[in-house]
């Protein structure tokens, strides 16, 4: 996300953004369908780079798990690219929550995460902000009448609050589902877009904590704007993990 806008225009590449991974000495990078023009020519080769480097590598879509058949199609390529990534996990967005009774519905997401588990891939389902399918009882409610282990959940600190709900409790309430969490600051302006980490109001020392209680390893993955300065945002934001860290 850091670099989104500069992905869009063109004026940087995913062989940027490996670079900045390795420059900064973060442990891996987020890429994303949406933001990756030629993502398909690119690939492979990205791979092979990420690989090369020794870098971790997980992989999100704006895609929604539960919809109709057309795009139970794009969940499935969208599972096949980061499983050719070498990612463990996709992002994916869960969108409205069929009806109990919706059947049909709920056969295609299972078919989906089966399609993931057959892959090696772990779908880590967001609680996306403001939007149906996104509050914590909604997620539970996927998570749990989908029961799968190739179907856990990715965390997003930033957009529980937006829902009018506590992150912490949230992580307590999810535990061992949890595979992945977005870290980023929010400042007291809800328009305001995420902010690295420190430059806002969320209680992190607080959340931070309770993530590095699960049991579970989680991906820690930055997700704020570059603001300018994209470079500056992780090397604040991994400087801050860095000085907690030292913290007895």
């Amino acid at each position: 996300m850091q670099l989104e806008d500069e992905f869009k225009s063109g004026e940087s590449t995913v062989w940027d953004l490996i670079d900045i991974a390795r420059q900064t000495g973060a442990d891996g990078l987020e890429l994303r369908r949406e933001t990756w023009p030629r993502l398909d020519a690119e690939l492979t080769e990205a791979a092979r780079r990420i690989a090369g480097a020794g870098l971790l590598v997980t992989y999100a879509t704006q895609a929604t798990l539960f919809g109709n058949a057309e795009s139970a199609l794009q969940l499935r390529q969208d599972i096949d690219s980061a499983a050719a990534l070498g990612a463990p996990i996709v992002r994916f967005f869960p969108g409205p929550t069929p009806p109990p009774d919706d059947q049909a519905g709920w056969a295609r997401a299972r078919q989906v995460v089966d399609y993931a588990a057959a892959h090696n891939t772990t779908i880590a389902l967001e609680n996306y902000a403001r939007t149906p399918g996104g509050t914590l009882a909604e997620v539970q409610g996927a998570l749990s009448r989908l029961d799968s282990p190739a179907l856990r959940t990715n965390l997003d600190m930033g957009n529980y609050p937006n829902h009018g709900q506590d992150v912490v409790e949230a992580i307590d309430a999810l535990s061992d589902k949890i595979v992945a969490a977005h870290l980023k600051d929010k400042t007291a302006n809800p328009a305001d877009p995420p902010a690295p980490l420190g430059a806002g109001v969320l209680p992190l020392a607080e959340i931070l904590n309770a993530l590095d209680q699960l049991p579970q390893p989680v991906y820690y993955i930055f997700e704020f704007r570059g603001a300018g300065d994209p470079v500056g945002g992780i090397r604040h934001s991994l400087a801050y993990l860095k000085q907690r860290a030292s913290k007895p």
